[in-house]
């Protein structure tokens, strides 16, 4: 009777460990007893962590597979970094154009921007496609079998456009203008400003005002312009005036101006002076941006004479040019 009690309280543990649905779950060679609410609170963590994961992976459009896989792996799904990556060159982008304005970096007018635009890049989408060529082609370093233009100011207008046009910002040259009255120079809304950018340069003068267009030496030898023009009246140069003697007189009197000797146009002979009668007509202007052009960059136009030049372009345009010396430079 003593061994049934002493049973009982163990029939009654199993029966408790039944009801429970104990199990085991074996891990290596040991076994591990877990409950039903045990294991199904870990199968719960995995599939967190399981959920974690893909919601990372999605984030960073990494399937999983690769995950491992760096730069070097150029069959990784996701890269940081490639630096063989392609890139596209597009043609025409090597070159900025400038918007109008004055000093170093100006442009032509906006009225110009096409011509600009086909002076800049060849392969621009407005480039120009007529060729143009004087009488005189062999003479006038034209192709001979160019078409002929229609005149000579078409022929120079088209000439200086492009052997200037070939020039880089950083060799046209900065040009002061001084107008018959000693020391006074000229503002950006004058013709005179118009016609030296026409000419391929720029003006020193550009950012003054209206009311400061009287300089002194000091103000030139701190610009230090690659070219000098006066204007003068035409008791010195002009129609009639037969010598080119007083022209002479205006000219050393400019280069010996008190510290003028160490700026570049006095050095480097580019020092022009031109008569006053060269603003009055367009072709007569024409004329007068060839002058300043090839003053400035006379390896360009060493097949231009400028006395024929103007010669041709006065013909044309009024029949004849009044005898007389006109401009006086490096060329006389």
């Amino acid at each position: 009777m003593k061994s049934k009690k002493a049973m009982l309280p163990a029939l009654l543990l199993c029966l408790t460990l039944l009801l429970c649905g104990c199990r085991t779950r074996t891990n290596g060679s040991t076994e591990i007893p877990l409950t039903d609410a045990a294991e199904s609170r870990t199968d719960e963590t995995k599939q967190g962590e399981s959920a974690s994961r893909e919601a990372e992976r999605t984030e960073t459009g990494d399937s999983g597979e690769n995950s491992d896989r760096t730069k070097e792996n150029p069959e990784a799904s996701r890269k940081e970094y490639d630096e063989n990556a392609p890139a596209e060159i597009v043609p025409g982008t090597d070159r900025l154009l400038h918007e109008e304005g004055e000093g170093n970096g100006a442009s032509a007018a906006n009225t110009d921007a096409e011509r600009a635009v086909s002076m800049r890049n060849d392969q621009a989408e407005e480039a120009a496609t007529q060729t143009v060529a004087a009488q005189e082609a062999e003479q006038r370093g034209v192709s001979e079998d160019a078409a002929a233009a229609e005149s000579a100011f078409d022929y120079f207008t088209v000439l200086l456009q492009d052997r200037m046009g070939s020039l880089f910002e950083c060799q046209r040259m900065n040009v002061y203008w001084e107008t018959a009255q000693d020391h006074v120079t000229v503002h950006k809304t004058s013709p005179e400003h118009t016609l030296i950018l026409n000419a391929g340069c720029y003006d020193v003068s550009a950012r003054l005002l209206m009311e400061n267009l009287l300089v002194d030496d000091g103000w030139v030898a701190r610009k230090n312009p690659g070219v000098i023009v006066k204007m003068v009246d035409g008791s010195i140069l002009g129609g009639g005036v037969g010598s080119d003697r007083a022209a002479k007189v205006v000219y050393e009197s400019l280069q010996s101006r008190d510290g003028w000797a160490s700026v570049d146009a006095v050095k480097n002979r580019r020092v022009l002076l031109l008569s006053r009668e060269l603003m009055d007509a367009p072709y007569l202007q024409t004329a007068a941006m060839l002058m300043i052009a090839k003053t400035a960059n006379p390896d360009l136009f060493t097949d231009v004479d400028l006395n024929e030049a103007l010669q041709m372009l006065a013909e044309e345009a009024a029949g004849t040019l009044p005898a007389g010396v006109y401009f006086f430079g490096p060329e006389n």
